[in-house]
């Protein structure tokens, strides 16, 4: 208590420090604000596949159906090597970078010094799509689908499944593999002890899917980009206003102030 008592801190004149709580709860509202659209945003993709595709539990539209094997050209597990925290290497892709509905996190990242055949073999490149193989029963399927956006390569706890252009589109199976109906197939698929359990390239490829028209698919697609680039400009307006309310923290607290009293003064 005493200690914390004997604390100093800046006291800027009272219409200053209304002044910048207004600041800093203006960037709070923008945060909330992105973040509710960027979810809403992304919660239309679930919608816009049952509204163009149909539910695949049942098919409506009477799409031909084929095995997930069919629509692959490879189906490769990630790379076991240790990653390190250095930066070293390329960046892996983990579990922890691929949400729960599928889209992709990559703040927090390890890298890897990956060489050779290794490094062919889990190397992500753009469309392919990151199976989560081993979690909790719950979350065992979650899949991502990789843009591009650097060099990466997919961690052991992935299968990256590239598909054949010519008759799926990835983003199309990207999507199926996120809907309610297939999440509940893998979750009855699963196999393992509490807290972690499994699916195998093997069981993966035997899944059935609808397999629409290509140009229909790829229609889809454009509307899931245009939905995705939406969400990534929300996402740079609550970045913005994180790095507004920081630089602004930075200026009032960062620095001693001339005008200073103590926290039982202030009190």
């Amino acid at each position: 208590m005493s200690v914390l008592l004997g604390m100093s801190l800046p006291l800027p004149p009272l219409d200053e420090q209304r002044r910048i709580v207004g600041l800093l709860d203006r960037a709070a509202e923008i945060r909330r604000r992105a973040d509710a659209a960027r979810a809403k945003a992304r919660t239309i993709i679930p919608a816009l596949f049952l509204d163009t595709f149909g539910d695949p539990a049942t098919n409506p539209k009477g799409w031909p159906v084929v095995t997930v094997g069919d629509l692959l050209e490879s189906a490769a597990y990630g790379t076991s090597q240790k990653a390190n925290d250095q930066g070293d290497g390329i960046p892996m892709i983990r579990m922890g970078n691929v949400t729960t509905g599928g889209q992709l996190d990559t703040i927090a990242l390890k890298h890897i010094d990956i060489a050779g055949q290794e490094r062919e073999k889990a190397e992500l490149l753009e469309g392919d799509l990151l199976f989560n193989r081993t979690n909790s029963k719950e979350l065992v399927g979650k899949t991502g689908l990789w843009d591009g956006r650097f060099e990466a390569v997919a961690a052991s706890y992935f299968i990256r499944l590239r598909v054949k252009r010519a008759l799926s589109n990835p983003s199309y199976l990207w999507a199926f593999f996120n809907t309610r109906y297939m999440k509940r197939a893998l979750f009855d698929t699963a196999r393992g002890a509490i807290g972690q359990a499994n699916i195998n390239a093997k069981e993966l490829r035997a899944f059935r899917v609808p397999a629409p028209p290509l140009d229909l698919q790829a229609a889809f697609a454009e509307q899931v980009k245009r939905l995705e680039s939406l969400a990534h400009h929300l996402d740079a307006a609550a970045t913005k206003a994180d790095a507004m309310a920081a630089a602004l923290s930075a200026e009032v607290f960062g620095q001693p102030q001339p005008r200073v009293a103590t926290a039982s003064h202030a009190a």
